[in-house]
């Protein structure tokens, strides 16, 4: 019997598959663009799903555990591949019918084919298996996620960006990794529906005035963005329309496009100086009603804090799940009056105002000078004695100010999580309970792994759904000293 055989003079760089020829085995280079096929068994933090192909693991984007997909490779190495889904093969029985006709087009949801109650379970495995598999935890330390109990239209704020189609005005949201390419929206189930109206008016306004859109490739044009900020609690809305520094003629007939409409309080024009090398400036024009709107936060005593909202401030996007989040850092640190608090990366100094009712002091870190002074006029706001706050750096300011032993320590760091010897700094301090609150489960983890070898003991790690409809998983972590 003749036999045919193959030679391959690299079989030793991973990158190679079966093929069998005349009965025999051979293995051949793979290449991106091939496609494979494979089965998809459960979702990753940052939304991509994982199977398995020879052997090794492989991570596809779209997909849904339990679906069988074709996907063409992007990425190979030795142990892990990257792919882009070109076709489901067979469904999922957890797929479900997206709500939003935009789904497959936008980047601002990901997991609307996912039901609500399994979104929920993903995200509290997902913070489960970082925990072991990162952090060396049992993952007995997670709790049962909090989810949310208005899963759609749940966010205050949106963006929605400027693009042209030829000589036509778009406005709406970005297709997913696209930069600058935009869709235009006529529908969207994560902010108010107002927002899609007030989208379309403007939208509609700016082809009619034949306005430009702002290009960032020749630094040219007029049109931007368009934010639209709102007070779940307080019914209170904000429309603010960016621009380019050029010239704006047609400022009066934007400002006529809303005379009337009683339901917007804050109609802003703000205007970007954007240069290479420079940082930023933004100038705000208030074109009708006030320059900021209000919202309110429940705390759970009953009570209520009131919070201005200027047109550049941060507040977290989803009101009363925030409300949720901040009771539990609350509840995490076990106040009973007579404690000093420290509230560090504080932004506007929301979780600190949260704890003052209940504490002796709190004290309140930030580097955004910005952030600090809307802190202060939070605190002055809602009459809260209590609590002051310093504009640094986090791990500067420990050092150089002289306070005052703090018996709690809550952190509410960037998504990259305590840097450097933060966390040794924080934990040489030997207060009696550290709650870090996190929305990046991954650095979360390996800043816990710190504070368990510098004399902590994590207690439990509480995963709250802030972003329904998106892989986002925010957590309050509580550390105790042994």
């Amino acid at each position: 019997m003749i036999r045919r055989f193959l030679c391959f003079p690299d079989l030793n760089n991973g990158n190679l598959h079966a093929l069998i020829l005349d009965g025999l085995t051979y293995r051949m280079q793979l290449k991106k663009g091939e496609i494979i096929t494979l089965k998809i068994e459960k979702l990753a933090f940052g939304g991509q799903g994982i199977g398995k192909w020879e052997g090794r693991v492989c991570f596809v984007n779209d997909v849904v555990p339990g679906d069988t997909v074709e996907a063409s490779l992007t990425k190979i190495k030795p142990k892990r591949l990257e792919a882009r889904l070109t076709k489901v093969v067979e469904s999922s029985e957890l797929r479900v019918a997206p709500k939003c006709k935009h789904f497959e087009k936008c980047g601002g949801c990901v997991w609307q084919f996912l039901s609500y109650e399994d979104q929920l379970k993903f995200k509290e495995e997902q913070v489960r298996e970082t925990l072991q598999h990162l952090g060396g935890f049992s993952g007995d330390e997670v709790r049962e996620i909090l989810g949310c109990a208005k899963p759609w239209h749940y966010r205050n704020k949106m963006e929605f960006s400027f693009g042209m189609e030829e000589e036509k005005v778009m406005l709406g949201l970005h297709l997913p990794k696209r930069r600058y390419d935009v869709f235009d929206l006529e529908e969207c189930y994560l902010c108010a529906p107002v927002a899609a109206e007030i989208v379309t008016k403007v939208r509609d306004w700016a082809n009619e005035q034949k306005l430009v859109v702002f290009d960032n490739h020749h630094q040219d044009g007029l049109l931007r963005n368009l934010i639209i900020r709102e007070g779940k609690n307080t019914g209170e809305l904000m429309v603010n329309l960016e621009t380019s520094e050029n010239s704006f003629p047609c400022v009066d007939s934007f400002r006529e496009l809303f005379k009337g409409d009683e339901r917007i309080t804050s109609l802003i024009w703000s205007t970007v100086m954007q240069r290479r090398g420079t940082p930023t400036y933004r100038e705000y024009t208030t074109l009708a009603g006030r320059g900021a709107i209000f919202e309110e936060m429940n705390l759970p005593t009953g009570e209520s804090l009131k919070f201005k909202i200027a047109p550049d401030a941060f507040f977290q996007p989803n009101t009363h799940q925030a409300e949720k989040l901040y009771a539990e850092a609350l509840q995490a640190a076990d106040l009973t009056g007579g404690e000093i608090v420290y509230d560090l990366y504080c932004g506007t100094g929301t979780i600190g105002l949260f704890c003052a009712h209940q504490a002796a002091r709190v004290v309140g870190i930030e580097i955004n000078k910005n952030a600090i002074l809307n802190a202060r006029e939070n605190a002055e706001r809602n009459n809260i004695k209590n609590a002051e706050f310093f504009v640094g750096d986090t791990g500067k300011a420990l050092k150089e100010h002289e306070l005052p032993k703090p018996d709690v320590i809550i952190v509410d760091p960037p998504r990259a999580g305590l840097q450097g010897d933060i966390p040794e700094q924080v934990a040489s301090l030997g207060a009696k309970r550290i709650v870090y609150v996190s929305c990046n489960p991954a650095t979360l983890t390996r800043d816990l792994k710190i504070f368990t070898q510098n004399n902590y003991q994590l207690e439990y790690v509480q995963p709250v759904d802030m972003f329904p409809h998106t892989y986002h998983i925010e957590n309050v972590a509580v550390l105790i000293l042994q």
